[in-house]
């Protein structure tokens, strides 16, 4: 881009002299969004302004060890999220670069696996490609954190081995290749999987094997000829220390010489290495294929080890940036920007990697850059997930409630305006060296719903909530939530927890047309030491005529219908009934084509279809008891909304809450009572009636709520002393004179139904000398100590007739 600045006229119009050009410097900047996080990206950066760009990791620091490699310009290097944040391996021409997990941080290769990282690969665009890149390597190398790929002269080696793939030693290229001494050079009971920037053809596929330059350049030493097989930018992966990941090429050169007479042809072959690419994975055509890594972003991967079946899985592209990508690097549907790109490799951890029975294996990262200056490559890496540390997965489902819970994960799905909405991200924790900790949910939630609730459940059995949901807003939100540690196993005094779903119910909202595209929406989930994403599938929302509301009737219902209460003090089914009306101008559905769906506390339960046998839009619902819970705060909270064959849905949703009062039903009663002692009688030898003493105290307290009842019997042991028994009964003789034996069975003392939430009964206030328990002798009862057990029983039942 040319500045110009200023111009002087001499000689008329006709006659205008530049007098100066000043050449303005540009610098181009674009801007990124991952979720919520705005990042810049622009170009000819210094290593120091790239790592200002980078997203957010984990710290990893204390996981790495740089070794003793000589010449290793691997680093950790801090991000504006913090130190110990990013790989530093390359920063300018012809290095090498290692660092390599500890021995405590070796990934264990008995289980599942996954490392998740965003890398960064140099900008090519204003210098041409970058080069070489770098790998991503599993190793059991006898050198452990000391693993690196050498020259001859023991030197690192980097170019198109990348540190890791095995160079050639001849000087002579006349003698055959040897493929052993090629894989002893490099790292050892190794698998890389590498990300390629430059393409290392010095002899092209496509030149005859007596190709004058292939001869000039094999005559003059080894050439970089590595990617024989694929052009241009690539990953792929194979074994760098096994002798079958290199095969030999060659080439001839035919001269004469003699005399005239007796002329002479003389044809020398020359030799050179390529290597065998496993699991390549290429842009395809177009200019992305110069800019599939190196363009000056950052660019996710993925790696994912499944221990049953032996297989690697590495994705690339699979979390691209929200923004800011140039058009000139999207060419097709296909192109680097906006495709996720996926491998598979198998890989024997015994025979390929020498792995033992505990399956732990040393992980990390190797790079080099080539020798052009005009081609620095920063290669840069910052972790999502740490293999090993914490090993887990995140989804985002949404589910169509009113359609059958359809599952929309296309974005050719549609969902009709009104049709109710469940959105459940799930995070899951499978295994790890540590808990998932301090994590806090980033959620970007989708357009055109309006979301009425958002309840979090994890599976200790702890529930939360997300206050701050904008529950009138269908234009789309961002919300920030701390959630628990999560584990599958004890940590400390942290019970296992190995899950938590997120789930938000909402209602579909159409926009001004017919049909409302909504975007796709990414979520993470960013503890301290991983974080995950999560992407939502774009979807439709179709614009539906029709209106139809819904209106409780009966009891306890409010004046408009929309909501009621009811308190239980003991869990029955709940019966509601109500009424569907049309607006004017939609077409009524028969009562068979209309669908109740109801929940309570936020589970679904079983649909109902209305009957045509009743009145049109009559409808009734039975809540069972099973699903009301006690004690619960804010009571069991039902909802209920219908749909119709037309695919119209209510415009309101109708609710009921019952509360069903968690409270207790006590018995208290003095642990001594006595007869005769008040008030002193001597026996008559006639019949006689001793009413209870005072101390017989006998209380019920009951709190669970008006309408409690309750049933308290009494029945007593024989009445003994030293002489015998004595010839008289315990008795409860009830106000209208009836008696009931307490020594002959179980005596009905009192029965009661509660007025209060808080009830207390004195049993014993109103006994007097002919009402309440008595002890009754006969003409033959014997004076002395007696004494006998009473047996107090209290049912949460009426007494029975």
């Amino acid at each position: 881009m040319t500045s110009i600045y200023g111009f002087s006229g001499e000689g008329g119009e006709n006659s205008v002299k530049m007098r100066s050009i000043l050449l303005g410097i540009v610098t181009v900047v674009t801007g990124l969004v991952w979720g919520g996080q705005s990042v810049t990206v622009q170009a000819k950066m210094t290593n120091d302004q790239i790592l200002q760009t980078a997203p957010k990791g984990v710290t990893i620091g204390e996981y790495f060890s740089r070794g003793d490699i000589s010449g290793n310009n691997a680093k950790i290097s801090s991000t504006d999220f913090g130190d110990g944040q990013a790989v530093n391996l390359t920063t300018g021409a012809n290095q090498a670069g290692a660092i390599w997990a500890n021995d405590d941080a070796r990934m264990n290769l008995n289980e599942d696996q996954t490392a998740s990282m965003w890398m960064y690969f140099g900008d090519g665009r204003k210098t041409g490609s970058a080069g070489d890149g770098m790998a991503f390597v599993l190793q059991n190398d006898s050198n452990g954190v000391n693993a690196i790929a050498k020259n001859a002269d023991g030197t690192p080696a980097a170019g198109q081995s990348m540190g890791v793939w095995g160079t050639d030693a001849r000087t002579d290229m006349t003698k055959p290749l040897d493929t052993d001494a090629i894989a002893k050079l490099a790292i050892q009971n190794s698998w890389a999987v590498e990300f390629d920037t430059v393409s290392n053809q010095d002899i092209l596929p496509t030149a005859a094997p007596d190709d004058a330059n292939s001869i000039s350049l094999l005559k003059k030493g080894p050439v970089s000829d590595f990617d024989r097989d694929v052009s241009g930018q690539h990953i792929a992966s194979s074994f760098p220390g096994k002798s079958t990941t290199y095969q030999s090429n060659q080439a001839s050169e035919t001269t004469t010489g003699g005399s005239w007479l007796f002329p002479t042809t003389t044809t020398t072959n020359y030799y050179y290495p390529s290597m065998i690419h496993k699991g390549t994975i290429t842009p395809g055509t177009g200019t992305s294929m110069f800019t599939f890594l190196d363009a000056g972003w950052w660019r996710h991967v993925t790696m994912h080890w499944d221990s049953s079946t032996d297989m690697m899985t590495y994705s690339y592209n699979d979390q691209v940036p929200r923004s800011g990508e140039e058009a000139t690097t999207a060419t097709s549907s296909t192109d680097s920007v906006s495709k996720t790109y996926t491998q598979s490799v198998k890989i024997n951890p015994k025979e390929d990697l020498g792995v033992g029975s505990d399956g732990l294996v040393r992980w990390g990262f190797v790079g080099s850059t080539g020798s052009s200056t005009a081609a620095i490559e920063n290669n840069i890496v910052v972790f999502d997930q740490v293999p090993g540390l914490v090993n887990g997965d995140t989804t985002a489902t949404l589910t169509d409630t009113s359609q059958s819970d359809k599952v929309i994960d296309d974005p050719s799905d549609t969902v009709n305006s009104g049709d109710r909405l469940s959105l459940n991200y799930n995070l899951k924790y499978t295994s790890g060296r540590e808990s998932w900790k301090d994590i806090v949910a980033k959620l970007n939630l989708p357009s055109n719903i309006v979301f009425k609730s958002a309840t979090i459940k994890y599976a200790n059995g702890d529930t939360d909530t997300i206050s701050d949901l904008d529950t009138s807003s269908s234009t789309g939100q961002a919300l920030s939530k701390s959630l628990e540690n999560l584990n599958n196993k004890q940590d400390g005094s942290t019970a296992p927890n190995a899950t938590a779903d997120i789930t938000l119910n909402g209602v579909a909202v159409a926009g001004s047309s017919d049909t409302t595209a909504v975007k796709e929406t990414h979520s993470s989930f960013e503890g301290s030491n991983a974080l995950m994403h999560t992407t939502l599938s774009a979807f439709n929302v179709k614009k539906v005529n029709g209106s139809m509301t819904m209106a409780l009737t009966g009891d306890n219902i409010d004046a408009g219908g929309i909501s009621g209460s009811q308190k239980l003090t003991e869990a029955k089914d709940v019966t509601l009934t109500g009424q569907i009306t049309y607006g004017p101008g939609s077409t009524a559905a028969a009562n068979s084509g209309i669908t109740l769906h109801p929940q309570m506390n936020g589970v679904n339960l079983p649909t109902k279809t209305l009957s045509d046998s009743d009145a049109a839009g009559k409808f009734s619902y039975t809540i069972p008891a099973a699903s009301i819970i006690s004690g619960l705060t804010d009571g069991n909270q039902f909802v209920m909304y219908a749909t119709d064959k037309n695919g119209i849905n209510s415009a309101n949703d109708v609710g009921y809450t019952i509360t069903l009062k968690d409270g207790t039903l006590d018995l208290m009663a003095n642990p001594t009572g006595t007869f005769n002692v008040d008030h002193p009688r001597n026996l008559t030898g006639s019949a006689m009636s001793f009413p209870a003493d005072s101390n017989w105290g006998v209380q019920v307290k009951d709190t669970r709520g008006t309408g409690g009842t309750w049933t308290l019997t009494a029945q007593a042991d024989p009445i003994t002393s030293s002489n015998g028994l004595l010839d008289g009964d315990i008795v409860y003789e009830k106000t209208n004179g009836d008696q009931q034996s307490l020594t002959q069975g179980a005596a009905t003392i009192d029965t009661h139904t509660s007025d209060s939430d808080s009830d207390e009964v004195d049993v014993t206030s109103g006994w007097d000398s002919t009402h309440g328990i008595q002890l009754e002798t006969n003409a033959g009862a014997i004076s002395g100590s007696y004494s006998t057990t009473v047996h107090w029983s209290l049912n949460n039942v009426p007494a029975s007739e």
